[in-house]
């Protein structure tokens, strides 16, 4: 197996040139760069990845640390930000804690002990305090309560729309199924904003919440279901996320509402599902491309030693489809 001796040999320079080509560092001559790459190419020489970054105490690593990957949202999450990694030279480690907050932990100190250069955090269950203690350069996706620096989606504008759009297609009782609210996320904030709308234009509007279970299980149906069966006039359901809408689209037609002439259903995400349902769902277009790459620019500006933004808001976007 051919070594860098050896690659410096066939390229007539010295060990300390081929590692400033490989590394890409100081000035050299285009002449010199082709000879230590043809050299390399023609003995079959693979530089060690893993060697060469702890020689400049980097391993090119991002890590991502997530609730779920069951959950089609964490899913899309996951696509974006390893399609930004990769893109900038990265390579992504993702954790999933499944609501665990001893799984979370470990998995944070996971990624410290593979020297990740940078994390995003997706979940809720650390303390500021153990988040503020961190010595690698991280911030959060949707969670306001972290202490890091955070990337959202402009949950105010989501709920506003959610409901506007609402109460013009005539919607006068409504329900708001939220997650669950003892968490803090940032989500709350599109329950708030839904609510504050629906109270200035007059209109009726109860909330229930789903419990952590729920959350876990992606089941809502016993909540669903009493929901109906408690509010047997609503006529407008806004749904805090795209799984809790299709599963209330599923109970309306069993329990033979129309949609949309009986009820108008609501999502948010626009996940993938919601394009496949039928109806096709009615939601709230989080921009997930967009959240990957604002924190990706923010990780790279804190890895630089700059300052960064404490709260920085990803727009969203009303996809209306036929649940409304």
């Amino acid at each position: 197996m051919a070594t860098i001796k050896d690659v410096a040999s066939k390229a007539g320079v010295s060990i300390t040139t081929v590692s400033r080509v490989m590394n890409d560092r100081g000035p050299l001559s285009e002449a010199t760069k082709k000879a230590v790459h043809d050299a390399m190419e023609e003995l079959g020489y693979f530089p060690n990845d893993v060697a060469r970054a702890l020689g400049k105490n980097s391993l090119n690593i991002m890590g991502l640390i997530v609730p779920t990957i069951k959950h089609p949202f964490f899913g899309e999450l996951v696509h974006a930000c390893e399609d930004e990694t990769y893109r900038r030279g990265y390579k992504l480690m993702v954790v999933a804690s499944d609501y665990n907050e001893e799984k979370e932990k470990r998995c944070m100190d996971i990624l410290r002990r593979n020297m990740v250069d940078g994390i995003f955090y997706a979940s809720h269950f650390l303390s500021r305090e153990f988040l503020e203690a961190l010595r690698v350069p991280a911030v959060t996706l949707n969670n306001e309560f972290s202490g890091l620096p955070v990337i959202h989606s402009d949950d105010v504008q989501g709920g506003y729309m959610a409901a506007r759009h609402l109460i013009g297609k005539g919607c006068k009782r409504m329900v708001h199924i939220s997650g669950q609210q003892d968490l803090h996320l940032s989500a709350d904030v599109r329950m708030t904003s839904f609510m504050k709308e629906c109270e200035r234009q007059g209109v009726a509007c109860k909330v229930y919440s789903a419990s952590e279970q729920m959350l876990w299980d992606m089941e809502y149906m016993p909540l669903i279901n009493r929901i109906f069966m408690e509010n047997p006039d609503m006529d407008g359901i806004f749904a805090s996320s795209d799984i809790i809408a299709a599963q209330g689209i599923q109970m309306a037609g069993t329990l033979g509402y129309r949609i949309p002439e009986d009820i108008k259903i609501v999502g948010y995400d626009d996940i993938c599902l919601s394009r496949l349902l039928y109806p096709p769902l009615t939601t709230v277009h989080q921009d997930i491309k967009g959240l990957a790459k604002t924190a990706m620019d923010t990780v790279e500006e804190l890895i630089e030693g700059k300052p960064a933004p404490e709260s920085q808001v990803v727009s969203v976007s009303f996809i209306e489809r036929k649940t409304t």
